[in-house]
């Protein structure tokens, strides 16, 4: 009898399609080519070949529109055999809640980006709100809406989203800079 079971366990684990290797259902991988799309709309021109990421990253929409945050050279000691000039590149969703900040790793063909194009990969956003700026962040769902008095983190421009903590510095959030004193977020 025991025999009959094993096999018939056997075939229901045979039959199940994927068994052990579902993949999370809402997940969409961001691919080299998208990030080099993405710095070639800056004014970069990479091909995908150039770029390699560091990990799988993934978002919860196909195909997100991602903002470059900063390039930075990378050092010699990070290049190892590789001639070519190489950066880190830090890139996030322009979505809130969208994905994660990643890094990945660029190969110029020609010299590096400089400063100046470093800085004209960041948007041409003023600082809305400085580090140290005493705020209310709003947090509202369907049922509720909370007020909360916060102190910022980190400077961040309207619809950017920024670390914030209480006042006595126990609670830490992040909201979505909407003016000079105001965050919101839903929670």
């Amino acid at each position: 009898m025991t025999m009959r079971w094993i096999a018939g366990l056997l075939m229901t684990a045979v039959s199940l399609p994927s068994w052990g290797q579902s993949q999370p259902q809402g997940q969409f991988a961001i691919t080299a080519a998208l990030i080099a799309q993405t710095l070639s709309g800056k004014g970069m021109q990479v091909a995908d070949r150039q770029v390699s990421l560091l990990a799988k990253v993934v978002a919860s929409e196909p195909n997100p529109l991602l903002d470059v945050a900063s390039v930075e050279p990378l050092s010699d000691r990070w290049s190892g055999q590789h001639s070519e000039p190489r950066s880190l590149v830090k890139l996030a969703c322009h979505a809130p809640g969208t994905c994660l900040p990643f890094y990945a790793i660029v190969s110029w063909q020609g010299p590096a980006p400089s400063v100046a194009a470093n800085a004209a990969l960041k948007p041409n956003a003023a600082i809305t709100m400085r580090v140290g700026t005493h705020a209310t962040l709003l947090m509202d769902d369907a049922r509720s809406h909370v007020q909360v008095a916060v102190i910022s983190l980190e400077s961040g421009a309207v619809g950017r989203r920024i670390r914030v903590a209480s006042p006595d510095h126990k609670q830490i959030y992040i909201g979505e800079v909407v003016s000079a004193n105001l965050l919101k977020r839903s929670y």
